[in-house]
This record gives structure tokens, sequence and C-alpha cells, in this order.
């Protein structure tokens, strides 16, 4: 039964020690949030620094939350913890406004929907959410009531501590840090070409003594012939090494690797949870096949050879059904772990000889409600694997094909379907090209995809050519403008700036273009990082990725 959002506002008194929304123990959803004084944070990029992460979820309104406030815990808390604590540096603490219509007004204590100014003598950032943003962090922290007091270890795991007091919540940290703590936190890329290689691990010290020895026991396929890995070294908390294992002669298909880590300097580990990972690789040694490539999921045996499906979770995942006389389904109406990753990827093509080779493929989605926001991107690869280039991404409202519902969306007719054409003439030339579909869930509704074909032909449209190949971004990386260049034929275009989660930072509408187009995007106020940059026209997309710096 799907989730929805609901506050409650206890009367006489505020709560604490009320029921977890997001289990204790489970991985806090990152973000990358603007606070009302314009500075960027990075959840995931604190915690790596050592700090344990509180985060208020309260509303204007609400009258416990305004009581909770009034305590102080929180400012006391940030006062003697945070940054230039007088007791230690090694916390963060966020006010996030919950109620995706609080004003600035609300918030300065001057509006009609506020129990007061809670920005005044409020020492820690206050993040004010507003629209699809706000909908998707409700979302994704299963907010069901305010105040929400959650805490975020160093691990990243959370933990709904309540309204506690200052020194409740100083004691709460306790559980968050380890003098000792190491465990691998990545494994080797998915997809490998080689049968012989040495798989890669990344070994992470997670706890407050620096780790100079860890021993890896690891095993392949579950054979349970295990070997062992003796690491030295020196790693200072939250620092990571890279580990590669030896060569090993693998035969074609899929296989997995369990890693266990033991005996951290020579002793016990204090947080055994995350001590066992498993890693799925699957060795492709497929010729490529010629162009074109169709496939439009006639066939019943899926996944077809020398096609790999990635499930990180061993859960729901791509999945062929009779829907359209064939076709691909996400069933993200069922599958109640949001931000989960799934994908499919297609045989190795060969675009050799290739002069304008494009992605045609269909897709069908309908949200369960505007709380919801699915995403399908396709990512391409010519290093087998190794690295992914984003060439194209939708989600929300721009991935939808159909009205939102409430009941399983299944399509039943052809107007519920939307073409899609990527241009992959950057692509030409490659010898073997590896194509790749994934699926984020946010537990709203299912995503379809159908008629793959990737061909040696220019996308081109019924009404109009519309020419973008000369679609370019600079500077690359840019800190202050970026500028969208590209060749318009008198029609529409929309240009969408997107991160790698999938959330729209910038977009704009543009119509009746001809001749070349500059146009400039103000970015200086954007996180740090990789962003996906697409043109899109009467179906047609093209995307590349540029780096803020």
């Amino acid at each position: 039964m799907k989730k929805l959002l609901f506050t409650i506002s206890l009367i006489g008194g505020i709560f604490s020690n009320a029921n977890a929304q997001l289990p204790s123990g489970s991985i806090a959803p990152d973000w990358t949030f603007t606070d009302i004084n314009g500075q960027s944070w990075h959840l995931y990029d604190l915690t790596a620094q050592g700090k344990t992460v509180f985060i208020d979820v309260s509303a204007t309104w609400c009258g416990p939350c305004w009581a909770y406030h009034n305590s102080h815990a929180l400012e006391d808390l940030y006062t003697e913890h945070g940054p230039n604590g007088t007791l230690s540096n090694d916390v963060m603490v966020f006010y996030i406004e919950g109620d995706n219509s609080t004003t600035s007004a609300d918030l300065n204590g001057t509006g009609t929907n506020t129990q007061g100014n809670w920005v005044t003598g409020t020492p820690y950032p206050i993040i004010d959410l507003t629209g699809t943003a706000g909908t998707n962090f409700n979302n994704d922290y299963a907010i069901a009531y305010f105040p929400t007091v959650y805490k975020v270890c160093t691990d990243n795991t959370i933990t709904e501590v309540g309204a506690l007091n200052a020194k409740g919540l100083v004691n709460s940290i306790n559980s968050c840090t380890f003098q000792t703590d190491a465990y691998t936190n990545s494994g080797p890329a998915s997809l490998q070409c080689n049968q012989n290689f040495s798989p890669v691990l990344t070994l992470k010290n997670n706890g407050q003594s620096t780790l100079t020895s860890c021993d890896l026991s690891y095993e392949y396929d579950n054979s349970g012939s295990q070997a062992i890995y003796n690491w030295t070294g020196s790693l200072s908390f939250g620092a990571t090494a890279s580990i590669t294992l030896p060569q090993q002669n693998f035969t074609a298909g899929a296989h997995t690797l369990k890693v266990t880590s033991l005996n951290p300097n020579a002793g016990l580990d204090d947080n055994n949870t995350n001590n066992e990972q498993s890693y799925a690789f699957t060795i492709n040694t497929a010729s490529s096949v010629n162009l074109p490539l169709a496939n439009s999921f006639t066939q019943s045996a899926f996944p077809y050879a020398n096609w790999i499906v990635d499930n990180p979770d061993n859960s729901t995942t791509w999945a062929r059904v009779t829907t359209n006389g064939g076709a691909l389904k996400y069933d993200c109406y069922n599958y109640s772990a949001s931000g989960e990753s799934d994908a499919f990827i297609l045989d190795p093509i060969d675009f050799t000889g290739s002069t304008s080779p494009s992605l045609n493929f269909n897709v069908a989605h309908a949200r369960y409600s505007a709380s919801y926001t699915e995403k399908l991107q396709v990512f391409v690869s010519s290093d087998c694997g190794q690295t992914w280039n984003s060439v194209w991404m939708k989600s929300g409202t721009a991935l939808a094909t159909s009205a939102n519902t409430t009941s399983v969306f299944t399509p039943n007719s052809a107007s519920q379907w939307r073409a899609e054409c990527v241009d992959l003439s950057s692509y030409a030339g490659q010898s073997k090209l590896f194509v790749k579909f994934v699926g984020t869930n946010d537990y709203g509704n299912n995503i379809y995809v159908d008629d793959i074909n990737i061909s040696n032909v220019a996308c081109s449209l019924s009404v109009s050519e519309v020419n973008i190949n000369d679609f370019n971004l600079f500077p690359n990386p840019a800190s202050d403008i970026l500028n969208v260049s590209f060749e318009a034929v008198n029609t529409a275009y929309s240009i969408t700036m997107m991160d790698l989660q999938g959330r729209v930072v910038a977009t704009q509408e543009l119509q009746g273009l001809s001749g070349a187009q500059n146009v400039a995007i103000p970015v200086a106020e954007l996180a740090k990082g990789s962003y996906l940059v697409s043109v899109t026209s009467q179906g047609v997309t093209r995307s590349q990725t540029v780096v803020i710096k």
C-alpha cells in the first residue's frame, strides 16, 4: 500500500521516541541543497568528513515544532559540537522546512502561516524546499509528521532520534562512533569483457582509530573455497584504499564475489553489520553485433543472450511482460525500495563505418501522483563498462506518457507510448559500444520500454528536420555561466539541466527559433559536480555532461 504524506501536530507538548519513519540502520538518501543564505550543502560530503548530521524536519505552522525549536536543544548541540564548536567539531545541524507552501515571510515570523521567527537566533543552516525538491525529500525520508528529527551517522546510516534535549542528542552520537570499523564499499564493475582479470575492491575505514591492517576473506560463486588478502597500510577515518585481488580466470557469464572484512588492526571489529559484502558481475566475451540492432521483446526468454540485468539488491528488477506484444517493465508500483536503481545492458554493438548512429525506443509511464518521481536514463560505454556516459534522462512529468493514476499502470493504447530518439553520432566508429538503460524506483508507478532500435540513421522527424548537430556546451567545466549553443530550424526547443540524481535544476522553453543559438544558464549557485544538459525538440534529444566547479 502506498505511503501518503500527512502531518500531525500534537497538542500540549512535543514528542520523542516516535516510531521511526525510515528504518533505523538504513542508508540515508543523499542530497545537495542550498540554504536560505545561498550556501550549498551535500549530505554525503559532511558524513565523509566524519560529521554526524542532525536534521530537524519541521513546519513553520507546527506548534510542537516551535516548542522544540525554542528548547534550544539543536542550537546548543550546534554551538558546542558544530563547526567552530566550543567542545568539538564533529556535528552538523540543519532545519529543513517540510511544507512546500511555506514562504520566506513565514520563516521570518511575518507571514500568516507561522508560529514565530525561525531565522533570528538560529545559528545552523535553514533549508526551505519547495516544489518537486520538497516533495522528493519528503518521499525519500518518509516524512509523515512534524517534527521529525533524524540522525545520520558517518557511515550514512539513519535513525529517527526524536525531539531529544541537547544531552540526549550528544549521547545518541555514541551509537555512531566506532573505534574500529572496516569494510569494502565497492567491488568490480558489473560488466567485464575479459575472462582473465583482477577484481578491484575499495576498503574503507569507518572507525575513529587509524586502520593499519585488515584481512579480507573472499570467495567466488559461493564455492566455499575462500582465500585471504592481507592488507596493510594507513587509513584515517573515512579514508579508502584500492585493493586489487589476484587475477582469476572466469568463464563467460554471471558471477558473484563475496568479501568479508576481518581482524581490523589485528583485533575485533566494533561494527559487524557491514563486514560481509557481495558483488555481482558478468563476463561478456561476445563479439559486437552489426547495425541495425532491433528488439521488440516478442521472445519470452529474458534476459537474452549477451544481455545483462543489473539487480543490486536481488529483488524486483526489469522483466519481460506481454504488454504491447512484448515489452520490458520495471515494477515501481509494488517495489517499496525507493531510490533503488536497476539496469539492463544490451549486446555490444559495432559502430565501425557508421556516420550518424541513433537509438530509438518507446517508453510508457504514468506517475502514481505528483509525490512520486521515477527516472529512466540511458548510458553508453566504449571501454566495457569501466566508465559510462549519460546520453539521455527523463524523470517525473517529463518521463510520464499518461495521466497520474493510483491504479497499476499498464499501457493499453498507442497513445500511452512515446517514441524517443537519442543521437549517438559522437560514438560513430566505435568497434564495441555498450548501451545501458537504468530505471530508478520511487515506489510510484511502472516504467515500460519497448521497440529498441539502434541504427545508422540520424534522428529524423515527420514534420520537419530539426538540426541540433551543432549542440555544444562551453565552458566545460563551468563556474559562473554555462553557454548552450545549437543550430535551430524554426521550431520549439526545450533545454533541461539535471543533476545525476535526475533532479531538474534549470529549464528553458524556447519558441520559433532559427539559426545559431546561444543560451546562457547561470550556474554559480549550483553545487559542484556533474550535470546532464539536454536539448529536445519534437522527440529528438541530444545530451552532454557538464562539470560545475
